[in-house]
């Protein structure tokens, strides 16, 4: 896959209770799709709806108030339905910087919004945040698959979307008729449309294509750092740069290991099989790199079989790639330059 972007500048999004405003940089990515196996991850988002300064409740800090007077919220605005559609980002510099949760409840009384995960014990009264609708099946894909993926009547003559579930991956394909109907389906979960899906921030998915095409999409690009959290075994996590930093349109911004950030947080170690692992696919497989932390393979990002050799300017995949992390669950920052 390969990703080009345009920097052309939106309209202007005004901050509540402060004059603070954000020209969000617009562009494209095109998902150049092989046949077989793609990792997949979306660097740039459909759409910026709030800025806005915030307070927590003091005993649950999973609700925070809106404050500036001249907002306001309505009911559900922020949440529609059982699928979350939107995600509150704190942007304010320091501990809770990047975190991210789904919103679960939206009232107009106190413009409330309820978080599927609270607020970081370093976030106090008057930071600040945003709110980005998040992507669906339907959205990145077309509604009636607008993208040009493969579809059929069943799953397995069709393009097949993996979004992790947690325990391993969910399959949905764009149906063409037959028993399950038209629209987009789960595997297994016969007629209910899945349209409405969303695709999380951060967390990467697969692809897999039964023909080799182009999927492009626009939206925006989301500055500043995003944290992830990480749990016990397989993490897919998303690229989140906007370019590239190999192949096509190459940028100096693009993320390698080396300025990614990873090696801060992720368990380095004198051996592969010490150490938390960064799993790039190679089009058959995974190719195995690590931090290490000394003894005889020195210090700084191996390749699991490579020896002493510098791995700090492989670049990260442009959709997404695992982390195999080894210990307890963690958040991690993922620094995506400078945008």
């Amino acid at each position: 896959m390969k990703r080009l972007l345009l920097t052309a500048l939106c309209a202007l999004f005004t901050g509540a209770g402060a004059a603070q405003v954000t020209s969000p940089i617009v562009g494209f990515l095109t998902l150049h799709l092989q046949a077989g196996t793609n990792f997949i991850g979306f660097a740039l988002q459909p759409g910026l709806e709030l800025q806005a300064s915030f307070t927590i409740s003091a005993s649950d800090r999973t609700q925070i108030f809106l404050a500036g007077d001249h907002l306001t919220l309505e009911d559900d605005q922020f949440s529609t339905g059982a699928q979350p559609t939107h995600l509150v980002e704190i942007v304010t510099a320091g501990a809770g910087e990047g975190f991210t949760s789904v919103i679960t409840a939206t009232a107009a009384t106190g413009r409330q919004l309820s978080l599927a995960e609270p607020v970081p014990a370093g976030v106090a009264d008057g930071a600040r945040l945003k709110v980005w609708r998040l992507w669906t099946l339907g959205e990145v894909f077309g509604a009636d698959n607008q993208a040009g993926l493969t579809g059929a009547e069943s799953a397995g003559e069709a393009d097949l979307v993996l979004l992790p579930n947690g325990a391993g991956f969910d399959s949905y394909f764009y149906c063409t008729g037959g028993a399950f109907g038209q629209g987009w389906r789960r595997e297994g979960a016969g007629t209910t449309d899945q349209a409405d899906v969303p695709v999380l921030l951060g967390g990467g998915g697969a692809l897999f294509a039964r023909s080799a095409k182009s999927v492009i999409l626009t939206g925006m690009v989301k500055p500043g750092p995003t944290r992830v959290t990480l749990r016990t075994g397989n993490n897919y996590v998303t690229n989140l740069c906007p370019v590239n930093a190999s192949g096509e349109n190459a940028s100096s911004e693009g993320r390698t290991l080396g300025n990614s950030g990873l090696a801060t947080g992720l368990q380095s170690g004198i051996a592969a099989e010490k150490a938390d692992l960064v799993l790039l696919w190679n089009g058959s497989g995974y190719d195995a790199y690590f931090h290490a932390s000394g003894g005889p393979l020195g210090n700084g990002w191996r390749k699991a079989g490579a020896g002493t050799t510098d791995q700090a300017d492989v670049a990260l995949p442009d959709g997404a790639f695992v982390i195999l992390r080894r210990g307890a669950p963690l958040t991690l920052a993922l620094d995506q330059g400078g945008f």
